[in-house]
């Protein structure tokens, strides 16, 4: 039987580091225990040289600080301040693909950090509303980011889109909004499919998904309220009559897309179903 360790700092549980809702996005800040004796939280060090020069470098502190600036730049809802692969619920009443989409997304992280971010391909969470799909892509990135330094950021893509409209009205191009997104190591594009879907949106969606599909070194998780083929076979028209007049009960993701972009994702992430309740209303 193991023993549990005591925890010296119960502000952030000896993490280092604590979170908060910061103006609707979730921020982290060294907790008021981490002190470090080398450099005084400078992140330098003094250091003389074997010629008895002095030179400043880089204390070893400083990645811990990179991790946070990381991570505060991010960009994750600040609703999703708790969440965690931890707190993810799975119990016995739950559905099994939801305990199967966690076991998923932690042998993700495994083999992500594994293979030292040579790893191209995500994951693309599918399944009805209030699952928890953008909990675990949540969750991901977060422990990509604070364990393990990776860069990573969190789009809503309609969202997104919104932004890029507006820009419109300012003279902003749509590059300045879509290029910190294309280019990170590992992004989250959530609520994809979502909304009207019309031409322009689709162009837009499909230079950011090409973008990141040529580039094969960057991975992408998706998340969508929208499957790969109606459940059971029940055709649109049957849903209807059956009084499911959600969009994600009618149209297939790729339906919602197109064939292009559909395919591209298909290749570029794994597909993980999600079944069950809502939580939102249990």
């Amino acid at each position: 039987m193991k023993t549990k360790l005591a925890i010296n700092c119960s502000t952030c549980r000896d993490l280092q580091y604590v979170v908060s809702n910061v103006k609707g996005k979730v921020q982290a800040k060294a907790c008021k225990c981490f002190d470090c004796e080398s450099c005084q939280g400078t992140g330098r060090i003094l250091q003389e040289d074997a010629d008895g020069i002095s030179r400043i470098r880089e204390c070893q502190c400083a990645d811990f600080s990179k991790k946070l600036k990381i991570f505060n730049h991010a960009g994750i809802p600040g609703k999703f301040v708790h969440e965690g692969l931890d707190n993810y619920e799975v119990g016995t009443l739950r559905h099994r693909s939801l305990k199967d989409a966690l076991t998923r997304s932690r042998t993700f992280i495994k083999e992500f950090i594994q293979m030292k971010g040579q790893y191209s391909q995500g994951l693309i969470f599918m399944g009805e509303p209030g699952l928890g799909k953008t909990h675990l892509a949540v969750s991901i990135i977060k422990e990509l980011i604070l364990k393990h330094g990776v860069e990573c950021k969190f789009v809503d893509f309609f969202e997104l889109l919104r932004d890029i409209r507006h820009g419109y009205g300012e003279d902003i191009s749509e590059g300045e909004f879509i290029n910190p997104y294309v280019g990170v190591k590992v992004l989250v594009v959530d609520e994809l499919a979502k909304g009207r879907n019309t031409d322009w949106e689709l162009t837009i969606l499909d230079h950011f998904i090409s973008t990141r599909y040529n580039d094969d070194d960057k991975v992408t998780l998706v998340t969508t309220n929208f499957k790969d083929k109606l459940d059971n076979g029940i055709g649109r028209e049957d849903n209807k009559k059956a009084g499911l007049s959600s969009a994600s009960t009618r149209y297939t993701l790729e339906e919602k897309i197109g064939p292009r972009i559909f395919s591209r994702l298909m290749e570029m992430c794994k597909k993980v179903h999600l079944q069950g309740k809502d939580f939102r209303q249990v």
